[in-house]
């Protein structure tokens, strides 16, 4: 698999997830969990770094992990008219 079928594949995935979660918190029982989950899977942002020290990758790699997972969540919220689009950032 190219990198473009792989990358295809993941938005297919993307796009589906987004889907099931949206229908899933359009349900106010799967809404107050969804958000419960997505507060304690937010990472905390003090956007503060130690110069001259390398960060891990995969400290990296969980954090993308994160903020994916957030933006999910995020558009899912935004789509089943939980949050307004304007405050969503």
């Amino acid at each position: 698999m190219n990198e473009w079928e792989f990358e295809a594949r993941l938005n297919a995935h993307r796009k589906l997830l987004v889907e099931i979660l949206t229908l899933l918190a359009g349900k106010p029982e799967f809404a107050d969990a969804l958000l419960r989950y997505k507060e304690e899977t937010a990472s905390p942002q003090d956007h503060q770094e130690d110069p001259g020290v390398e960060p891990d990758p995969m400290f990296a790699v969980k954090g993308k992990s994160t903020e994916e997972l957030q933006s999910m969540l995020t558009a899912a919220f935004v789509r089943a008219g939980i949050v307004d689009p304007s405050s969503a950032a």
